[in-house]
Protein backbone atom coordinates (compact mmCIF):
# COMPACT_ATOMS: atom_id res chain seq x y z
CA UNK A 1 0.00 0.00 0.00
CA UNK A 2 1.83 3.16 1.49
CA UNK A 3 3.68 4.50 4.58
CA UNK A 4 0.22 5.69 5.71
CA UNK A 5 -0.33 2.61 9.11
CA UNK A 6 -2.79 0.10 8.09
CA UNK A 7 -5.00 0.86 11.23
CA UNK A 8 -5.40 4.75 9.84
CA UNK A 9 -6.34 3.55 6.31
CA UNK A 10 -8.88 0.96 7.69
CA UNK A 11 -10.56 4.16 9.81
CA UNK A 12 -10.37 6.09 7.06
CA UNK A 13 -12.15 3.34 4.53
CA UNK A 14 -14.49 2.47 6.95
CA UNK A 15 -15.58 6.11 6.93
CA UNK A 16 -15.81 5.88 3.43
CA UNK A 17 -17.32 3.18 3.24
CA UNK A 18 -20.36 3.74 5.69
CA UNK A 19 -20.74 7.20 3.02
CA UNK A 20 -21.28 4.44 0.13
CA UNK A 21 -23.40 2.21 2.49
CA UNK A 22 -25.69 5.66 3.13
CA UNK A 23 -25.81 6.32 -1.07
CA UNK A 24 -23.23 7.96 -2.07
CA UNK A 25 -21.09 6.64 -4.87
CA UNK A 26 -17.52 4.89 -4.53
CA UNK A 27 -16.16 7.68 -7.10
CA UNK A 28 -18.08 10.49 -5.14
CA UNK A 29 -16.65 9.01 -1.58
CA UNK A 30 -13.00 8.74 -2.80
CA UNK A 31 -12.70 11.54 -4.31
CA UNK A 32 -12.91 13.47 -0.76
CA UNK A 33 -10.12 11.72 0.38
CA UNK A 34 -6.60 13.49 -0.63
CA UNK A 35 -2.73 12.67 0.31
CA UNK A 36 -0.61 9.79 0.19
CA UNK A 37 -3.52 7.62 1.98
CA UNK A 38 -5.92 7.41 -0.95
CA UNK A 39 -4.18 4.80 -2.75
CA UNK A 40 -4.75 2.56 0.74
CA UNK A 41 -8.14 3.46 1.17
CA UNK A 42 -9.19 3.16 -2.36
CA UNK A 43 -7.63 -0.47 -2.60
CA UNK A 44 -10.06 -1.70 1.39
CA UNK A 45 -12.62 0.29 -0.37
CA UNK A 46 -13.06 -1.63 -3.45
CA UNK A 47 -12.38 -5.28 -1.85
CA UNK A 48 -15.23 -4.01 0.39
CA UNK A 49 -17.25 -3.32 -2.30
CA UNK A 50 -16.90 -6.23 -4.61
CA UNK A 51 -18.15 -8.46 -1.26
CA UNK A 52 -20.53 -5.87 0.39
CA UNK A 53 -23.31 -8.98 1.00
CA UNK A 54 -20.98 -11.44 2.10
CA UNK A 55 -19.15 -8.76 4.95
CA UNK A 56 -22.63 -7.65 5.93
CA UNK A 57 -23.96 -11.35 5.80
CA UNK A 58 -21.14 -12.34 8.64
CA UNK A 59 -21.32 -9.53 10.80
CA UNK A 60 -25.24 -10.36 11.23
CA UNK A 61 -24.31 -13.90 11.95
CA UNK A 62 -21.51 -12.82 14.56
CA UNK A 63 -22.87 -9.83 16.29
CA UNK A 64 -25.88 -10.62 18.33
CA UNK A 65 -26.96 -7.28 18.29
CA UNK A 66 -25.92 -4.13 15.14
CA UNK A 67 -22.72 -2.51 16.60
CA UNK A 68 -22.78 0.96 15.95
CA UNK A 69 -22.77 1.96 11.94
CA UNK A 70 -19.14 3.05 12.10
CA UNK A 71 -17.70 -0.12 14.20
CA UNK A 72 -19.91 -2.16 11.37
CA UNK A 73 -18.04 -0.41 8.31
CA UNK A 74 -14.98 -0.67 10.34
CA UNK A 75 -15.53 -4.56 10.90
CA UNK A 76 -16.74 -5.16 7.40
CA UNK A 77 -13.67 -4.02 5.97
CA UNK A 78 -11.87 -6.15 8.16
CA UNK A 79 -13.81 -8.85 7.14
CA UNK A 80 -13.02 -8.36 3.34
CA UNK A 81 -9.43 -8.36 3.74
CA UNK A 82 -9.41 -11.83 5.80
CA UNK A 83 -11.47 -13.09 2.51
CA UNK A 84 -9.21 -11.60 0.53
CA UNK A 85 -6.16 -12.82 1.96
CA UNK A 86 -3.56 -10.95 0.74
CA UNK A 87 -2.44 -9.84 4.35
CA UNK A 88 -1.63 -12.05 7.80
CA UNK A 89 -4.59 -12.42 9.72
CA UNK A 90 -3.05 -11.60 12.57
CA UNK A 91 -1.96 -8.26 11.43
CA UNK A 92 -5.82 -7.69 9.58
CA UNK A 93 -7.05 -8.03 13.50
CA UNK A 94 -4.35 -6.60 15.17
CA UNK A 95 -4.47 -2.99 13.21
CA UNK A 96 -8.41 -3.00 12.89
CA UNK A 97 -8.60 -3.24 16.68
CA UNK A 98 -5.75 -0.24 17.12
CA UNK A 99 -8.44 1.47 14.34
CA UNK A 100 -11.04 1.05 16.87
CA UNK A 101 -8.62 2.29 20.00
CA UNK A 102 -7.65 5.05 18.29
CA UNK A 103 -11.18 6.80 17.73
CA UNK A 104 -13.12 8.33 21.08
CA UNK A 105 -16.17 7.38 19.68
CA UNK A 106 -15.21 3.62 19.60
CA UNK A 107 -12.67 3.16 22.09
CA UNK A 108 -14.51 0.91 24.51
CA UNK A 109 -15.82 -1.29 21.50
CA UNK A 110 -12.19 -2.75 21.23
CA UNK A 111 -12.52 -6.07 23.15
CA UNK A 112 -15.64 -6.50 21.15
CA UNK A 113 -13.84 -5.96 17.71
CA UNK A 114 -10.83 -8.26 18.57
CA UNK A 115 -13.29 -11.14 20.12
CA UNK A 116 -15.57 -11.00 16.73
CA UNK A 117 -12.43 -10.72 13.64
CA UNK A 118 -10.92 -13.52 16.01
CA UNK A 119 -14.02 -15.81 15.72
CA UNK A 120 -14.33 -15.14 12.12
CA UNK A 121 -10.75 -16.25 11.91
CA UNK A 122 -11.82 -19.53 13.86
CA UNK A 123 -14.59 -20.04 11.53
CA UNK A 124 -14.39 -18.72 8.11
CA UNK A 125 -14.03 -22.01 5.99
CA UNK A 126 -17.79 -22.60 7.17
CA UNK A 127 -19.41 -19.50 7.52
CA UNK A 128 -18.41 -18.51 4.35
CA UNK A 129 -19.43 -21.92 2.74
CA UNK A 130 -22.30 -21.46 4.12
CA UNK A 131 -23.17 -17.39 3.12
CA UNK A 132 -22.41 -18.95 -0.50
CA UNK A 133 -25.46 -20.91 -0.31
CA UNK A 134 -27.42 -17.15 -0.89
CA UNK A 135 -27.37 -15.74 -3.96
CA UNK A 136 -27.22 -12.63 -3.40
CA UNK A 137 -24.48 -13.36 -1.38
CA UNK A 138 -22.60 -15.65 -4.41
CA UNK A 139 -23.06 -12.51 -6.64
CA UNK A 140 -22.82 -9.40 -4.62
CA UNK A 141 -25.98 -8.10 -5.57
CA UNK A 142 -29.47 -7.53 -4.66
CA UNK A 143 -32.10 -9.96 -5.94
CA UNK A 144 -33.86 -7.74 -8.01
CA UNK A 145 -30.96 -7.17 -9.84
CA UNK A 146 -30.47 -11.30 -9.99
CA UNK A 147 -34.04 -11.08 -11.34
CA UNK A 148 -33.35 -9.33 -14.03
CA UNK A 149 -29.92 -10.74 -15.32
CA UNK A 150 -31.76 -14.28 -15.13
CA UNK A 151 -34.62 -12.66 -17.28
CA UNK A 152 -32.18 -11.57 -19.52
CA UNK A 153 -29.48 -13.90 -20.14
CA UNK A 154 -31.14 -17.15 -19.42
CA UNK A 155 -29.06 -20.19 -18.72
CA UNK A 156 -25.73 -17.37 -19.12
CA UNK A 157 -27.08 -15.05 -16.75
CA UNK A 158 -25.32 -16.96 -13.82
CA UNK A 159 -21.79 -17.18 -15.55
CA UNK A 160 -22.29 -13.09 -16.55
CA UNK A 161 -23.12 -12.54 -12.95
CA UNK A 162 -19.77 -14.39 -11.39
CA UNK A 163 -17.90 -12.47 -13.48
CA UNK A 164 -18.99 -9.14 -12.68
CA UNK A 165 -17.28 -10.28 -9.63
CA UNK A 166 -14.28 -10.14 -10.85
CA UNK A 167 -11.61 -7.52 -10.86
CA UNK A 168 -11.78 -6.44 -14.33
CA UNK A 169 -8.16 -5.99 -16.54
CA UNK A 170 -6.79 -3.11 -17.03
CA UNK A 171 -7.06 -2.01 -21.00
CA UNK A 172 -5.12 0.77 -23.41
CA UNK A 173 -6.46 1.64 -26.53
CA UNK A 174 -3.82 2.68 -28.47
CA UNK A 175 -3.38 6.26 -30.42
CA UNK A 176 -2.63 4.46 -33.85
CA UNK A 177 -1.40 8.29 -34.95
CA UNK A 178 1.51 7.96 -32.85
CA UNK A 179 1.72 4.07 -33.11
CA UNK A 180 0.65 0.91 -34.32
CA UNK A 181 -0.39 -1.87 -31.78
CA UNK A 182 2.12 -4.08 -32.71
CA UNK A 183 5.04 -1.74 -32.25
CA UNK A 184 3.21 -0.96 -28.89
CA UNK A 185 3.50 -4.74 -27.90
CA UNK A 186 7.42 -4.45 -28.46
CA UNK A 187 7.46 -1.31 -26.39
CA UNK A 188 5.48 -3.14 -23.59
CA UNK A 189 8.37 -5.95 -23.90
CA UNK A 190 11.52 -3.60 -24.58
CA UNK A 191 10.29 -2.51 -20.74
CA UNK A 192 9.89 -5.61 -19.44
CA UNK A 193 6.31 -5.85 -19.46
CA UNK A 194 5.47 -9.25 -21.25
CA UNK A 195 2.09 -10.12 -19.95
CA UNK A 196 0.27 -8.32 -22.20
CA UNK A 197 -2.21 -9.33 -25.22
CA UNK A 198 -4.02 -7.55 -27.80
CA UNK A 199 -8.22 -7.37 -28.04
CA UNK A 200 -10.02 -5.93 -30.65
CA UNK A 201 -8.75 -3.48 -33.20
CA UNK A 202 -7.02 -1.48 -31.55
CA UNK A 203 -7.01 -2.62 -27.96
CA UNK A 204 -3.98 -3.51 -25.30
CA UNK A 205 -4.88 -5.80 -21.92
CA UNK A 206 -2.34 -5.47 -19.56
CA UNK A 207 -2.27 -8.81 -17.31
CA UNK A 208 -0.63 -6.84 -14.05
CA UNK A 209 -2.09 -3.87 -13.75
CA UNK A 210 -0.21 -0.75 -13.08
CA UNK A 211 -0.28 3.03 -12.02
CA UNK A 212 -1.29 5.31 -14.96
CA UNK A 213 2.14 7.33 -14.67
CA UNK A 214 4.31 3.71 -15.28
CA UNK A 215 2.48 2.90 -18.03
CA UNK A 216 5.06 3.41 -20.97
CA UNK A 217 4.34 5.59 -23.57
CA UNK A 218 0.64 6.94 -21.61
CA UNK A 219 1.94 10.52 -20.80
CA UNK A 220 3.04 11.10 -24.63
CA UNK A 221 -0.28 10.08 -26.06
CA UNK A 222 0.64 6.68 -27.51
CA UNK A 223 -2.20 5.29 -25.62
CA UNK A 224 -5.71 5.79 -23.03
CA UNK A 225 -7.45 3.73 -20.88
CA UNK A 226 -10.44 2.54 -22.21
CA UNK A 227 -12.38 -0.80 -22.06
CA UNK A 228 -12.36 -2.71 -25.10
CA UNK A 229 -16.10 -2.87 -25.51
CA UNK A 230 -15.82 0.95 -24.57
CA UNK A 231 -13.52 1.20 -28.06
CA UNK A 232 -16.33 -0.16 -30.49
CA UNK A 233 -18.00 2.93 -30.75
CA UNK A 234 -15.70 4.99 -32.76
CA UNK A 235 -15.14 1.93 -34.43
CA UNK A 236 -19.09 1.44 -35.58
CA UNK A 237 -19.42 5.02 -36.27
CA UNK A 238 -16.35 5.01 -38.57
CA UNK A 239 -16.17 8.95 -39.20
CA UNK A 240 -14.16 10.44 -42.41
CA UNK A 241 -11.89 13.07 -42.97
CA UNK A 242 -13.80 16.43 -43.08
CA UNK A 243 -16.88 15.63 -41.48
CA UNK A 244 -19.03 17.30 -38.72
CA UNK A 245 -19.09 14.95 -36.01
CA UNK A 246 -20.88 15.35 -32.47
CA UNK A 247 -19.45 13.89 -29.08
CA UNK A 248 -22.92 14.31 -27.09
CA UNK A 249 -22.82 13.23 -23.47
CA UNK A 250 -18.72 13.36 -23.89
CA UNK A 251 -16.56 13.27 -20.73
CA UNK A 252 -14.44 12.12 -19.93
CA UNK A 253 -13.36 11.95 -23.34
CA UNK A 254 -12.48 8.78 -24.15
CA UNK A 255 -14.51 8.78 -27.41
CA UNK A 256 -13.67 11.68 -28.12
CA UNK A 257 -10.17 11.25 -28.32
CA UNK A 258 -10.82 8.17 -30.18
CA UNK A 259 -13.04 9.25 -33.20
CA UNK A 260 -10.14 12.04 -33.24
CA UNK A 261 -7.59 9.34 -33.89
CA UNK A 262 -9.31 7.88 -36.37
CA UNK A 263 -9.84 10.79 -39.10
CA UNK A 264 -9.19 14.36 -39.14
CA UNK A 265 -12.84 15.90 -38.73
CA UNK A 266 -14.48 18.98 -37.08
CA UNK A 267 -15.58 17.32 -33.66
CA UNK A 268 -17.86 19.15 -31.43
CA UNK A 269 -17.97 17.67 -27.57
CA UNK A 270 -20.83 18.54 -25.07
CA UNK A 271 -20.63 17.93 -21.45
CA UNK A 272 -23.15 19.02 -18.88
CA UNK A 273 -21.28 19.19 -15.88
CA UNK A 274 -17.90 21.63 -16.48
CA UNK A 275 -15.63 19.58 -14.00
CA UNK A 276 -15.87 16.63 -16.22
CA UNK A 277 -15.85 18.91 -19.27
CA UNK A 278 -12.33 19.72 -18.23
CA UNK A 279 -11.32 16.59 -18.61
CA UNK A 280 -12.38 15.95 -21.81
CA UNK A 281 -9.84 19.62 -22.91
CA UNK A 282 -6.67 17.65 -20.28
CA UNK A 283 -7.19 14.17 -22.23
CA UNK A 284 -7.50 15.59 -25.89
CA UNK A 285 -4.47 17.74 -24.37
CA UNK A 286 -2.48 14.98 -23.57
CA UNK A 287 -3.36 13.33 -26.85
CA UNK A 288 -2.39 16.76 -28.95
CA UNK A 289 -6.00 16.71 -30.24
CA UNK A 290 -8.40 19.37 -30.91
CA UNK A 291 -11.97 19.35 -30.39
CA UNK A 292 -14.50 22.20 -29.60
CA UNK A 293 -15.55 21.53 -26.20
CA UNK A 294 -18.66 23.23 -25.22
CA UNK A 295 -20.17 23.09 -21.35
CA UNK A 296 -24.01 22.49 -21.99
CA UNK A 297 -27.10 20.71 -21.77
CA UNK A 298 -27.01 18.61 -25.07
CA UNK A 299 -31.10 18.23 -24.63
CA UNK A 300 -31.55 22.31 -25.35
CA UNK A 301 -30.07 21.83 -28.35
CA UNK A 302 -30.95 25.79 -29.34
CA UNK A 303 -28.29 26.99 -26.46
CA UNK A 304 -25.28 25.40 -27.73
CA UNK A 305 -26.16 25.16 -31.00
CA UNK A 306 -26.51 28.49 -32.14
CA UNK A 307 -25.04 27.95 -36.08
CA UNK A 308 -27.98 25.30 -36.56
CA UNK A 309 -25.48 22.59 -37.98
CA UNK A 310 -26.50 19.32 -39.37
CA UNK A 311 -23.68 17.11 -38.43
CA UNK A 312 -22.62 13.86 -40.57
CA UNK A 313 -21.89 11.63 -37.85
CA UNK A 314 -23.03 12.02 -34.27
CA UNK A 315 -22.32 9.63 -30.93
CA UNK A 316 -24.96 9.41 -28.53
CA UNK A 317 -23.90 8.02 -25.57
CA UNK A 318 -26.93 8.41 -23.21
CA UNK A 319 -27.06 8.58 -19.45
CA UNK A 320 -28.49 4.82 -18.69
CA UNK A 321 -27.85 2.60 -15.89
CA UNK A 322 -24.60 1.59 -16.17
CA UNK A 323 -25.35 -1.71 -15.49
CA UNK A 324 -22.73 -3.37 -18.10
CA UNK A 325 -19.98 -1.73 -16.24
CA UNK A 326 -20.68 -3.31 -12.87
CA UNK A 327 -17.48 -5.03 -12.55
CA UNK A 328 -15.34 -1.36 -12.46
CA UNK A 329 -18.26 0.16 -10.67
CA UNK A 330 -19.39 -2.68 -7.97
CA UNK A 331 -21.73 0.23 -5.92
CA UNK A 332 -23.83 0.08 -9.14
CA UNK A 333 -26.43 -2.53 -8.10
CA UNK A 334 -26.95 -0.46 -5.07
CA UNK A 335 -26.90 2.74 -6.63
CA UNK A 336 -30.06 2.09 -9.10
CA UNK A 337 -33.47 0.42 -9.40
CA UNK A 338 -36.09 -0.95 -11.93
CA UNK A 339 -38.05 2.41 -11.64
CA UNK A 340 -34.43 4.26 -12.40
CA UNK A 341 -33.84 2.67 -15.62
CA UNK A 342 -37.54 3.29 -16.89
CA UNK A 343 -36.89 6.73 -15.83
CA UNK A 344 -33.11 6.94 -17.75
CA UNK A 345 -34.83 5.22 -20.76
CA UNK A 346 -37.54 8.44 -21.27
CA UNK A 347 -33.98 10.32 -21.18
CA UNK A 348 -32.78 8.46 -23.94
CA UNK A 349 -35.70 9.07 -25.72
CA UNK A 350 -35.75 12.12 -25.48
CA UNK A 351 -31.85 12.59 -26.16
CA UNK A 352 -32.79 10.20 -29.45
CA UNK A 353 -35.32 12.51 -30.50
CA UNK A 354 -32.95 14.94 -29.96
CA UNK A 355 -29.75 14.56 -31.51
CA UNK A 356 -32.36 13.29 -34.25
CA UNK A 357 -33.24 16.87 -35.37
CA UNK A 358 -29.71 17.87 -36.15
CA UNK A 359 -28.11 14.75 -38.58
CA UNK A 360 -28.00 15.34 -41.95
CA UNK A 361 -29.34 13.50 -44.51
CA UNK A 362 -27.50 10.22 -44.81
CA UNK A 363 -26.16 10.96 -41.54
CA UNK A 364 -24.85 8.05 -39.21
CA UNK A 365 -26.26 8.36 -35.53
CA UNK A 366 -24.75 5.78 -33.31
CA UNK A 367 -26.84 4.77 -29.91
CA UNK A 368 -24.67 3.91 -27.14
CA UNK A 369 -25.07 2.66 -23.95
CA UNK A 370 -23.47 0.64 -21.10
CA UNK A 371 -26.13 -1.09 -20.21
CA UNK A 372 -27.53 -4.87 -20.61
CA UNK A 373 -30.83 -3.45 -19.80
CA UNK A 374 -33.43 -4.09 -22.88
CA UNK A 375 -35.57 -0.94 -21.68
CA UNK A 376 -32.40 0.97 -22.32
CA UNK A 377 -31.45 -1.23 -25.50
CA UNK A 378 -33.31 -2.93 -27.86
CA UNK A 379 -36.90 -1.87 -26.79
CA UNK A 380 -35.66 2.08 -26.92
CA UNK A 381 -34.39 1.35 -30.78
CA UNK A 382 -37.67 -0.40 -31.47
CA UNK A 383 -39.54 2.19 -30.57
CA UNK A 384 -37.29 4.90 -32.22
CA UNK A 385 -37.19 3.27 -35.35
CA UNK A 386 -41.05 2.67 -35.22
CA UNK A 387 -41.74 6.79 -34.54
CA UNK A 388 -39.10 7.72 -36.74
CA UNK A 389 -40.05 6.87 -40.30
CA UNK A 390 -36.46 8.85 -41.86
CA UNK A 391 -34.65 6.08 -39.73
CA UNK A 392 -33.02 2.98 -41.09
CA UNK A 393 -30.81 0.27 -39.49
CA UNK A 394 -27.32 0.04 -40.34
CA UNK A 395 -25.70 -2.96 -40.45
CA UNK A 396 -21.87 -3.33 -38.72
CA UNK A 397 -19.55 -6.04 -38.68
CA UNK A 398 -20.77 -8.17 -35.67
CA UNK A 399 -23.90 -6.66 -36.05
CA UNK A 400 -26.40 -7.69 -39.26
CA UNK A 401 -29.23 -6.03 -37.98
CA UNK A 402 -27.53 -3.03 -36.85
CA UNK A 403 -27.72 -3.15 -33.12
CA UNK A 404 -25.65 -5.17 -31.45
CA UNK A 405 -26.06 -6.05 -27.20
CA UNK A 406 -22.79 -7.06 -25.63
CA UNK A 407 -22.95 -8.86 -22.53
CA UNK A 408 -19.59 -8.48 -19.88
CA UNK A 409 -17.51 -11.39 -21.25
CA UNK A 410 -13.68 -12.92 -20.66
CA UNK A 411 -12.48 -15.68 -22.61
CA UNK A 412 -9.67 -17.02 -25.00
CA UNK A 413 -7.96 -14.13 -26.42
CA UNK A 414 -8.14 -13.30 -30.15
CA UNK A 415 -8.55 -10.70 -32.33
CA UNK A 416 -11.85 -10.26 -33.48
CA UNK A 417 -13.76 -6.78 -34.24
CA UNK A 418 -15.94 -8.11 -30.70
CA UNK A 419 -13.88 -7.86 -28.79
CA UNK A 420 -13.12 -11.16 -26.50
CA UNK A 421 -12.42 -9.46 -22.76
CA UNK A 422 -15.14 -6.54 -22.50
CA UNK A 423 -17.98 -4.50 -20.59
CA UNK A 424 -21.30 -4.79 -21.56
CA UNK A 425 -22.82 -2.20 -23.68
CA UNK A 426 -25.52 -1.60 -26.63
CA UNK A 427 -25.41 -0.08 -29.96
CA UNK A 428 -27.47 0.55 -32.88
CA UNK A 429 -26.47 2.73 -35.90
CA UNK A 430 -28.82 4.75 -37.65
CA UNK A 431 -28.72 6.47 -40.94
CA UNK A 432 -31.46 9.28 -42.25
CA UNK A 433 -32.93 8.40 -45.20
Amino acid sequence: MSKVALSTALMEAAKTWQKIKEGSSIDGALGQIKGEIKPAVQSLVYAVARRRVLTQWILRKLASKPPKPLLSSLLEVAFAQAVLGEKKPFTVVDQTVRAVKKDPSLANAANFANAVLRKFLREQEALVAEAMKNDEVKFNAPAWWIKKYRLIFGKDADAVLALQQKHPPLVLRVNRRRISPENYLKKLEENGIKDALRVGQDGIVLLSPRPVADIPGFLDGEVSIQDAGSQLAAQILNPSDGMLVLDACAAPGGKTGHLLEMADVDLTAIEKDPVRAKRIGENLGRLDLKAEVRVADVGDVASWNVEKKLFDRILLDAPCSASGISRRHPDIPWLKDLSDVKSLAKTQAYLLDKMWSILAKKGRLLYAVCSVMPEEGIDQIKEFAASHPDAKLVPFKGAPEGWIRLSPHEDSPDLEFIPWVRDGFFYALFEKI
